[in-house]
């Protein structure tokens, strides 16, 4: 009898430690597609962002003819999406007959992204505004957050200033409008910060203070670590991630910047770079 009920304790006891250590862990498998474009995939949650676009301004990857088919087609892993992300218009984040295209044949599907990207798709598309059941458009002003439920998923958009690039004391991108995205994804935290360097981020902090919400994944722009270990220490103690992974990367640099990245790792050894079209990897979120 004695014997029976000490295997029986064992066993409850290992049984419980499995099920804690299931519970304890979220798998989080990202699809890379091309410069700030990635299928995100968690237990219930699969969400696209920046996906769709077909001109890289002859300096940035582009998605293959194959992998945009497979999306427009819902062809795995592309199949149940729950909701699709702009962070801005760029051509190389955004073509708009091919996110016309998509919402109209994947009518569940919404759309989040800002006002000016809603007004560029139909200035390009006309009747896309008759999708508009499909749009969730948030549009938070320069510096500023709106947080919004959006199906079972709490989105903020952060107005994140895009970088600038300067010609003859202008500013060529004053008028480009860039939005970064914090989503939980069955419990995993994610930032998306779109285009920006780091003086756009610092600007966000000083006009709203210490950053307070927890982040699991950070999607960042690669120029945001031109200082290398001096920007990935800033990173660190104003977002503090567990995972980075830097996106957006041209491939006339992917060399230096593979080489950079492993240099970064001495410091933070959970940052990550994908440098070729669906690469995937699956990560564990305590």
């Amino acid at each position: 009898m004695r014997t029976t009920f000490l295997i029986f304790l064992y066993l409850s006891i290992f049984n419980l430690n499995q099920s804690f250590s299931q519970k304890s862990y979220n798998d989080l498998q990202i699809t890379y597609i091309a410069n700030e474009g990635f299928l995100l995939k968690t237990l219930s949650k699969k969400i696209l962002i920046d996906a769709l676009f077909s001109d890289g301004y002859g300096y940035f990857s582009i998605p293959s003819k194959e992998v945009a088919n497979d999306i427009m087609n819902d062809k795995a892993p592309f199949d149940s999406v729950n909701l699709y992300f702009l962070t801005h218009y760029h051509k190389d984040h955004c073509d708009s007959k091919l996110i016309n295209d998509y919402l109209k044949t994947h009518p569940k599907i919404k759309l989040v992204t800002s006002k000016p990207s809603l007004v560029f798709i139909d200035g390009e598309q006309f009747g896309f505004v008759q999708l508009k059941k499909q749009f969730c458009e948030i549009t938070p002003e320069i510096n500023q957050s709106i947080s919004q439920m959006i199906g079972a998923i709490p989105v903020k958009a952060l107005g994140l200033k895009h970088m600038s690039f300067y010609q003859n004391d202008i500013d060529l991108e004053e008028y480009m409008y860039n939005v970064g995205f914090y989503f939980d994804l069955d419990g995993i935290k994610i930032f998306h910060s779109g285009d920006i360097k780091l003086n756009n981020l610092q600007d966000y902090i000083v006009k709203n203070g210490k950053w307070t919400d927890k982040i699991d994944v950070a999607f960042l722009y690669y120029e945001l670590f031109n200082s290398e270990h001096s920007d990935l220490k800033y990173i660190m103690t104003t977002l503090n991630p567990k995972y980075i992974i830097i996106m957006h990367v041209p491939p006339s640099i992917n060399k230096e910047w593979t080489e950079k990245v492993e240099q970064l790792k001495s410091i933070y050894p959970n940052i990550m770079l994908f440098k070729s079209s669906m690469d995937s990897q699956t990560i564990k979120i305590n």
